[in-house]
């Protein structure tokens, strides 16, 4: 399967309930379990996932608001949703999810689900000074270094490799990373900066890729003993 892609699984392990947790760990997926949907959004921040599968049918809901939620929190994350034996064919409909299964079924029609799913690991590379980022899988490296990145944190430096030596303003980037011409608060954008500088900086309190520029932006060197 190439390298390894993780599963966040909302699941609660139940003797009267189907679950999944242990087969798909034996198909080879790192495999995260939470027991709800606020966990999911929790851990989703820390292991940046593949994808994520709702087992709604162990939690004893439809799952929809739980999906609803979710899907508003990780727009990039394709989601498998699994209801209950006695949902509905309109409870299905009404799912964000981007697959959804009613129970019972078999583990490899939910593999099934999953493969179509997953991100490729596409070969497609953006490239500036050391920095290398992996598009299909986000993985960065740098000098030795790599890093998985969330699905926000990879989209905003492609961003900076795609302008290497502009200096990108706050406004551009609310607005090409998260859509939103509103810049009132960008603590938000503050986090995913100190990701990516923790990932390719050799010195993050001192950062010389992603450069501060006061004022104005941010700007990424791709070989700053060049520009010193």
């Amino acid at each position: 399967m190439g390298t390894q892609k993780t599963i966040l699984l909302i699941e609660r392990q139940s003797r009267q309930k189907r679950t999944f947790g242990a087969d798909l760990a034996q198909k080879g997926y790192d495999v995260v379990v939470v027991p709800n949907g606020s966990a999911a959004l929790r851990e989703a921040a820390a292991s940046a996932p593949d994808i994520i599968v709702l087992n709604a049918a162990s939690l004893g809901t439809s799952g929809l608001r739980v999906c609803h939620d979710l899907r508003d929190s990780l727009r990039d994350v394709p989601i498998v949703h699994i209801l209950p034996e006695n949902a509905s064919l309109n409870q299905k409909n009404q799912s964000p999810s981007n697959a959804s299964l009613i129970m019972p079924f078999t583990v490899r029609k939910l593999i099934n689900r999953i493969e179509r799913l997953l991100p490729g690991e596409r070969a497609e590379a953006l490239e500036g000074g050391p920095v290398r980022l992996t598009l299909g899988v986000r993985v960065v490296t740098c000098r030795g270094k790599e890093k998985r990145l969330t699905p926000k944190a990879a989209h905003l430096l492609a961003t900076f490799l795609r302008h290497p030596g502009e200096v990108l303003d706050r406004r551009f980037l609310m607005h090409e990373i998260w859509d939103t011409d509103y810049v009132g608060d960008t603590r938000t954008l503050d986090v995913h900066i100190r990701w990516l500088r923790a990932a390719i900086e050799d010195d993050s309190g001192r950062p010389r890729h992603i450069v501060t520029v006061r004022g104005a932006g941010y700007r990424f060197e791709p070989n700053p003993d060049e520009s010193d």
